[in-house]
């Protein structure tokens, strides 16, 4: 059984590899993000998927990738990105148990991710110059990602003597333990245009669904008030994350009474839906093109030693 599988092994690989044109592209990637979560929103209850999503909190994605193309119409692709997402309930205008919650986030989020992409419409000549330079290509793709994300609270009357920004994974606001490093799956289209064979030039855009409803750091209720207190925290400590769970007193200001939110119980946030985040670039990159193990080994190169070689013709008897 083994020899049968090791066999349809080499059957597969050996075609791939002595006849097929392999294509490398590398690049970079410079665009904008933005988040699906617990926080901000439009001006009402949440609903579903972007119908949730505040244009104002569009932040910054950038990155790079390479991509390495199999044969047609399939591709494989590496990326390394720098997402920054955040959020503030004070955004909502006219929603008071957002406005009255008045919870605020700024997470940068470094993301590893590997493709699979299918190019499903391909034009290898445009403008049918017959010399086939320029190129375009659509393309969809799916994989899986890991991911580094920290989120932080803004702080501008720098309580307790705490910097402007304050992580707050330290502090489990809700009493909730949730990790750093987070999976995804993100699952992405976009278009490239190929330049002299050289230069590709193209638009992606990603969304990437998580497993975790921290990116924000809001999820479930209120915690007890006791609750730092069984954790082992000090009382310092107690009373920072005392503060950064609860921040309905600062909306008293803005009309919003605090005794209508935040009591121990309540909801917080809603751990029905994880949370998630979109990126869109614009991607420039270089393409490296190859050929084919066979086309080298008997054509490649000036000075190939089969470039001009004459075969001898044997006489027929």
């Amino acid at each position: 059984m083994r020899k049968v599988v090791l066999i349809a092994c080499l059957l597969l690989v050996i075609p791939s590899v002595g006849f097929s044109q392999y294509y490398w592209d590398y690049g970079l990637k410079l665009g904008a993000s933005n988040y699906l979560g617990d926080i901000g929103g439009i001006d009402q209850s949440k609903r579903p998927f972007v119908l949730d999503m505040k244009m104002q909190e569009t932040k910054w994605a950038i990155g790079g990738y390479a991509r390495y193309k199999i044969r047609d119409p399939w591709s494989v692709e590496a990326q390394l990105n720098w997402v920054r997402i955040s959020g503030a309930d004070s955004l909502t205008s006219r929603y008071d148990p957002r406005r009255g919650r008045n919870l605020n986030f700024r997470n940068d989020i470094i993301q590893l991710s590997a493709f699979g992409e299918w190019t499903f419409f391909e034009n290898p000549d445009l403008g049918n110059t017959y010399r086939y330079e320029n190129s375009f290509s659509a393309y969809l793709c799916a994989g899986l990602s890991i991911f580094y994300q920290d989120p932080y609270a803004y702080n501008p009357e720098h309580a307790f003597g705490l910097p402007t920004w304050v992580s707050l994974h330290q502090f489990e606001t809700e009493g909730v333990h949730y990790h750093l490093i987070q999976p995804g799956i993100p699952i992405g289209a976009g278009f490239n245009f190929t330049i002299k064979k050289t230069y590709r030039i193209g638009w992606s855009i990603t969304w990437t669904k998580t497993f975790t409803d921290y990116l924000d750091d809001i999820s479930t209720e209120y915690p007890a008030a006791n609750t730092w207190s069984n954790l082992g925290f000090s009382a310092q400590k107690q009373a920072e994350a005392a503060y950064f769970s609860n921040r309905t007193t600062a909306a008293s200001a803005s009309g919003v009474g605090a005794d209508q939110y935040g009591q121990p119980g309540e909801q917080r946030g809603d751990p029905g839906n994880k949370d998630s985040f979109i990126t869109t670039t614009i991607d420039v990159g270089y393409v490296i093109r190859g050929r084919s193990n066979i086309y080298r080994a008997h054509y490649s190169g000036l000075f190939s030693k089969n470039r001009f070689k004459v075969r001898r013709r044997r006489a027929k008897f």
